[in-house]
């Protein structure tokens, strides 16, 4: 018999760790180039059902970045605005569809942006794909921040490494930046030569820096487990 791991998600620790920004934020928000919204408890229970859709996507074994699996993206996306309760997504019914058109114009770039660097770290992709969704044209309509962070967090665990989460302590270092991708504009040669790969490089740093392993569970998984009679 043989074994090997396969790297989860921490939910219970994630969940902590959220509500502890939650009741920092207004120190936090002292600190940034651009006051924010509080956390809300419906923003976190949202992102919280992201966490956990990642958790399930990593279980599969489905791949996001592969044609059959870029859906999955836009759901992320449909969680972080209106969870996964069937009444709320009635109600907004329209803006999911106009979401749902804005990705389907925008996701082919950022795939084959991928595709092409498979064979970078984790901490280089994610990166990159954050910084490509986020900067203008953006992805998504609203929560590309979030949905971001998540998507992130499925290629970084994926690899083994920690999920990209929220904390006291990092928050700033990660607004900041996030602030400035969002002006800056993947169409423009000098914005995309020069600032967005200068902020791809300033997200590595962060994540290689930051990550915690207290966002993530490792399972061990038998494998060849003989066939009981």
């Amino acid at each position: 018999m043989s074994s090997h791991k396969q790297h989860r998600l921490n939910l219970d620790r994630i969940e902590e760790s959220l509500h502890s920004v939650q009741s920092d934020f207004e120190r936090v928000n002292e600190k940034l180039l651009m006051r924010r919204e509080p956390l809300t408890n419906q923003i976190i229970g949202n992102l919280l059902e992201g966490y956990a859709y990642v958790d399930q996507l990593l279980e599969d074994g489905v791949e996001v970045f592969s044609p059959s699996g870029l859906d999955h993206i836009l759901e992320l996306n449909h969680i972080v605005l209106c969870g996964s309760n069937d009444s709320v997504r009635l109600e907004y019914g329209s803006h999911l569809l106009e979401t749902r058109h804005r990705f389907a114009d925008g996701i082919g770039g950022i795939a084959d942006w991928y595709e092409r660097k498979r064979h970078k770290s984790a901490t280089r992709r994610a990166a990159g794909v954050y910084v490509l969704g986020v900067s203008q044209p953006q992805l998504f309509l609203e929560g590309n921040h979030r949905t971001g962070a998540l998507v992130a967090s499925y290629i970084l665990v994926q690899e083994g490494l920690p999920p990209f989460v929220l904390t006291p302590k990092n928050a700033v270092a990660y607004f900041n930046p996030s602030t400035l991708i969002k002006y800056r504009d993947k169409q423009k040669f000098f914005d995309r030569q020069y600032y967005l790969k200068k902020y791809r490089r300033v997200l590595q740093d962060f994540f290689e820096e930051t990550l915690d392993k207290r966002f993530r569970r490792s399972l061990r998984l038998d494998k060849d487990v003989a066939t009981r009679g």
